[in-house]
């Protein structure tokens, strides 16, 4: 595990996660009112089995994407913290830190897809995931196996 990184950096990647977390949550939020609204949900007017059955499953997708909304906002707010903490060193993988392996470079903050950063690829992963537990608290230079590979 290697980490050098500015604090500039750190600034950057939050800022792209950010923005890659406000769009998801803009994006549930835009298809939970699309369903709402194209199916009049609280009007029922048709009572025919196929608009019922079409009903109930919207409201299960709402359903889902309501939780999926309210982990999208948890996320969010992680992120949030993070912007207060952007100027401290972490001097072993924990939350905010950058961690840089042979591999890849991870970002701890939230489960993020791939994203980039002035030409560098970085994960976005949370403190919850298998792989953290792997590399907590190590220290540049430490390494650690995940799927039966070194790091």
């Amino acid at each position: 595990m290697k980490e050098t990184v500015t604090k500039g950096l750190r600034k950057q990647l939050i800022e792209a996660c950010l923005a890659k977390q406000r769009l998801l949550v803009a994006d549930f939020r835009a298809r939970m009112r699309t369903l709402t609204e194209a199916e009049g949900l609280g009007n029922e007017e048709s009572f025919e089995s196929a608009d019922v059955a079409r009903r109930s499953a919207n409201v299960d997708e709402i359903n889902t994407l309501n939780s999926q909304l309210e982990f999208a906002l948890q996320e969010l707010s992680v992120l949030e913290q993070l912007q207060t903490t952007e100027q401290v060193e972490r001097r072993s993988a924990a939350l905010g830190a950058i961690v840089v392996t042979d591999l890849t470079t991870f970002f701890i903050s939230t489960s993020i897809e791939q994203f980039q950063v002035d030409g560098t690829t970085y994960i976005g992963i949370s403190t919850q995931s298998p792989i953290f537990k792997q590399m907590e608290n190590k220290k540049k230079g430490d390494s650690f196996r995940f799927h039966e590979k070194c790091m």
